[in-house]
């Protein structure tokens, strides 16, 4: 394919992709970025309140009934789980919990000729003080914000879906049904 080629082609598909995403700008109300469907995602799934401003310091909502009644949350969604997590700065207003949908595990690496789909894969739930706390005790040194690397077995305690038993938070069959929605075999 020549160069012209390719770029109108590149142009056609992005044309088509701003159709779908329009369409999914209009279903969250908002534009069609990753955080806001994770937030619109998690909120209908997990039944947390969202809060009405965008920029509310520390947390994106609180969770409303069940076990975490009234506890504050920050969403996050990945598009590839590696590991990686967008942490309040110390020092800054900091959520109850971190709420963390994932799509596939993937190692660290080159991104060339790879896709980045809009899947759900795996659920984390992690206590916001207990894993700062867990961070800390493996090194004081490290700091915590954005993009803070936390290690695999972290993870593990913190999955609430798939093949997973939750200890904060429980997924019901309606929450399975919900996120199955969005697993890779049913969105293409």
């Amino acid at each position: 394919m020549s160069e012209s080629d390719r770029l109108a082609a590149l142009a056609h598909a992005t044309g088509e992709k701003n159709v779908v995403d329009a369409e999914v700008a209009r279903l969250l109300n908002k534009p069609a970025l990753p955080g806001h469907f994770g937030e619109f995602v998690a909120s209908r799934v997990f039944d947390i309140e969202l809060h009405p401003n965008a920029a509310h310091p520390g947390s994106d909502g609180v969770f409303r009934g069940g076990e975490l009644d009234g506890k504050s949350v920050n969403i996050k969604y990945y598009p590839k789980h590696d590991r990686l997590l967008d942490m309040n700065r110390e020092g800054e207003a900091g959520p109850d919990y971190y709420l963390v949908m994932t799509g596939p595990e993937e190692v660290a690496g080159p991104s060339l000729g790879r896709t980045r789909p809009w899947v759900i894969e795996s659920v984390f739930l992690f206590d916001a003080t207990d894993l700062v706390f867990k961070l800390r005790k493996r090194s004081s040194k490290k700091k915590i914000g954005v993009t803070t690397y936390v290690p695999a077995d972290l993870w593990r305690e913190a999955r609430i879906y798939w093949n997973a038993e939750p200890r904060l938070l429980k997924v019901t069959e309606t929450r399975r049904r919900r996120l199955a929605l969005f697993a890779a075999s049913a969105v293409g």
